[in-house]
C-alpha cells in the first residue's frame, strides 16, 4: 500500500517524504535520509548505539565562543540541528527510527519512553484549558490527565456528554480521540471534530489500535497523532515506547525542545527494537487486520461462513448462548435497545472506513452473555494468552474489567496475532464448548 506522501524529498531529522510505497519507506527511509549527510554506516542492519555521550565536533568550542560573543544562549539553536553530543538530545539509533516513523505517517515524528510519556508530552505541549475525551477509553490517559490537572485550572469534559450538532471547540480546547477506542473499538469521525474547531483548538488522535498503513489520521484532520509503540508498531511484546507525530517541522522542533528539557526520551535499545519492527510493519498489521476482520465476522455469525480457501466448504457459526455481540469497526452497530457504542463515535463505522480508505484494527472485543463466561474464556483458549497489552505477533485475550472497573464485565478484549485465522477460529470454538460446560457446573 502506498504511503500518502508528497513527491518532494525532505532530509530533515524525523521526516522523510518520498514518492515510494509504504513497505519501501519502512525499509529504506532512514538510509536514504542519512546517506547525503555522510552518516550511513556500512552495517546493513542498523547498529545499536549505546553511548550516552559523544566527542564534541572539532569546531564546537569555536562556535560556542561565537554565540557567547553575540550574547546568544548556547542552547538557542534549532533543536533538530544539534549534533551528536549527548543522548538526551539525539542519538543515531533514535534519529533513524524517527525518520522512518515520520515517513510512514507523512509527518514529523518524535519518540518517547512510553505511550503514557507521549500522552503527557502532548498535554504539556498544548497546555489545554478544557480537554474533551472519552469517558471510557484507555484508563492510563485519564490518569495522566489527572496528574496534569493538579495545580491547573483545567477541566475534563467527556465526549459522551456532547451534542455534536451544537458544540464548538474554541482556543484552549484539546479534543482527545481514541480511534479505535479502547477496549471496544469505536471509531470517531476525525474530520467532523476538526471542523468543529476554531483557531487555537486542537485534535489529537490516539491511533494505537490502528497504525499506518491501516489508517492515516493526520490526513483526516488530526493536528497530532499518538501511538503507544509498545503495541502494533513494536509488534513483538519486547519494547516500551510512545510516539507523537505532527504535520510540520516547526511544531516538531517545539516538541523536541520540550523533550530535551524534560528528558522523557526513548532508550537506544528500545529505539533499535522499534526500528527492527517497523521494517515488517505492513506485513504484520495487514495480516492482523485481515485475521481480526475474519474472526470478528465469524464470532458475530448466526449462519455458516464460507471457507476462505475451500470451495463448497462452510465453517459453522459459534455455539449459541455464548456471544452477546462483537465489536469491530468492520461490523455494523447493534440494533436500537442493544448495548450501544460510545456516544459521539461514528454511527456507521464501516462507511467511515470506506470513506477514508482505511481498514479495521487487529483488535476486537467480545461481549459475552454473562460475566462468568467472559472470565472463563480467558483461561480456556490454547492459542490466546491471557495477558494485557496488544499488537504483538502472538494473540492475546483480556477480561478488561479486571484492570478497568469502568468497563462492562461481560467484555473481553482480543488482540489478534499473526497465527493462521482458521486456527484461531477453531480455538474459540473449542473454548466456547468448554466454557458452556464449566458455566453449568458452577
Amino acid at each position: 500500500m502506498a504511503s500518502p506522501a508528497a513527491d518532494d524529498t525532505n532530509n530533515e531529522a524525523g521526516h522523510h517524504q518520498l514518492a515510494l510505497e509504504f513497505s519501501t519507506l519502512a525499509v529504506h527511509a532512514d538510509n536514504i535520509a542519512l546517506a547525503p549527510r555522510g552518516r550511513l554506516p556500512a552495517d546493513l542492519a542498523a547498529p545499536i548505539g549505546l553511548s550516552s555521550t559523544y566527542r564534541y565536533p572539532s569546531d564546537w568550542n569555536e562556535r560556542a565562543a561565537e554565540r557567547l560573543a553575540l550574547k546568544q544562549d548556547v542552547h538557542a539553536t534549532d533543536p533538530s540541528e544539534i549534533p551528536l553530543i549527548y543522548s538526551r538530545y539525539t542519538t543515531e539509533t533514535r534519529d533513524r527510527v524517527e525518520i522512518v516513523l515520520g515517513a510512514l505517517e507523512n509527518g514529523f515524528a518524535l519518540t518517547y519512553a512510553s505511550g503514557l510519556a507521549a500522552v503527557a508530552a502532548a498535554f504539556q505541549f498544548y497546555q489545554p484549558k478544557r480537554v474533551f475525551l472519552p469517558g471510557e477509553g484507555y484508563f492510563g490517559t485519564h490518569s495522566v490527565l489527572n496528574e496534569f490537572k493538579r495545580g491547573r485550572d483545567t477541566t475534563a469534559i467527556f465526549l459522551e456528554t456532547l451534542d455534536l450538532d451544537s458544540v464548538k471547540f474554541v482556543a484552549g480546547d484539546l479534543v482527545w480521540l481514541e480511534s479505535p477506542q479502547n477496549p471496544r473499538g469505536e471509531i470517531y469521525d476525525v474530520e467532523r471534530f476538526k471542523a468543529l474547531c476554531s483557531e487555537g483548538a486542537h485534535v489529537v488522535v490516539d491511533a494505537t489500535f490502528t497504525p499506518p498503513p491501516l489508517q492515516f489520521c493526520l490526513n483526516y484532520g488530526a493536528d497530532m497523532v499518538m501511538h503507544s509503540s509498545t503495541k502494533f508498531l513494536g509488534g513483538h511484546s519486547d519494547l516500551l515506547g510512545g510516539v507523537l507525530v505532527v504535520k510540520d517541522k516547526a511544531t516538531r522542533n517545539q516538541l523536541l525542545q520540550q523533550r530535551n528539557a524534560i528528558g522523557n526520551v526513548m532508550g537506544n535499545m528500545e529505539a533499535w527494537l522499534l526500528l527492527r519492527s517497523l521494517r515488517t510493519l505492513e506485513i504484520r498489521v495487514t495480516k492482523q487486520s485481515e485475521s481480526a476482520t475474519f474472526l470478528a465476522a465469524w464470532l458475530a455469525s448466526k449462519t455458516p461462513t464460507p471457507h476462505p480457501t475451500k470451495p463448497n466448504v462452510e465453517i459453522q457459526p459459534p455455539p449459541p448462548g455464548v456471544v452477546h455481540r462483537v465489536w469491530h469497526a468492520t461490523l455494523s452497530l447493534p440494533s436500537p435497545g442493544d448495548v450501544g457504542p460510545a456516544k459521539a463515535s461514528s454511527t456507521d463505522p464501516p462507511a467511515l472506513l470506506r470513506r477514508w480508505g482505511a481498514r479495521g484494527s487487529g483488535v476486537l472485543s467480545i461481549s459475552f452473555e454473562t460475566p462468568k463466561l467472559a472470565q472463563l474464556a480467558c483461561n480456556n483458549l490454547r492459542l490466546f494468552a491471557n495477558a494485557t497489552s496488544l499488537g504483538g505477533v502472538e494473540s492475546l485475550i483480556e477480561w478488561r474489567a479486571a484492570v478497568d472497573s469502568k468497563i462492562d464485565p461481560r467484555v473481553c478484549r482480543v488482540s489478534v496475532g499473526i497465527e493462521d485465522k482458521l486456527d484461531l477460529v477453531e480455538d474459540f470454538r473449542q473454548c466456547f464448548v468448554q466454557i458452556l460446560k464449566l458455566a453449568q457446573q458452577k
